[in-house]
């Protein structure tokens, strides 16, 4: 009987490794409080200033002819890292411009294989573009101090 006591004990207790891991856990919890991690998550600030992770959101303004033609009529070109998503740009254009977007559609390219002299081939880069409608009446100035 003593040795089925053994593993019962077993069972019910786990290892000694398990029940570390089991301690660590809420330790880990209990040391992020609630507003932290709020803080971490939350896009924008209560001062309106752009977080880190939405200043890297929009790499830069996509200039081309086509993109200056889309402008007249409330549309904006942005070049996006491939990750990023149509909620985020949306957020990210709000904060950082101060306006309403309307629609945002996305554009993802392929980087295609391209092969030069001497047998030696590579790759281009993906690359992602987001277009940004704004509602009626807004605009943003994109040249501002140039």
């Amino acid at each position: 009987m003593s040795f089925l006591d053994r593993l019962k004990q077993k069972k019910t207790t786990g290892t000694p490794r398990q029940e570390g891991a089991r301690k660590s856990a809420p330790k880990k919890a209990e040391a992020t409080p609630k507003k932290e991690k709020e803080a971490t998550t939350s896009s924008v600030t209560d001062a309106g200033s752009v977080s880190k992770v939405q200043g890297s959101l929009l790499l830069r303004p996509h200039v081309s002819e086509k993109a200056a033609t889309a402008a007249d009529r409330g549309i904006y070109i942005f070049d996006v890292p491939v990750t990023a998503n149509k909620v985020e740009v949306r957020k990210a254009v709000e904060a950082m411009y101060k306006v309403n977007v309307a629609a945002v559609r996305t554009i993802r390219g392929i980087g295609k294989t391209v092969r030069r002299a001497a047998g030696s081939g590579g790759r281009r880069n993906r690359w992602k573009k987001a277009l940004v409608e704004l509602k009626k009446g807004q605009t943003i100035n994109l040249v501002e101090g140039v």
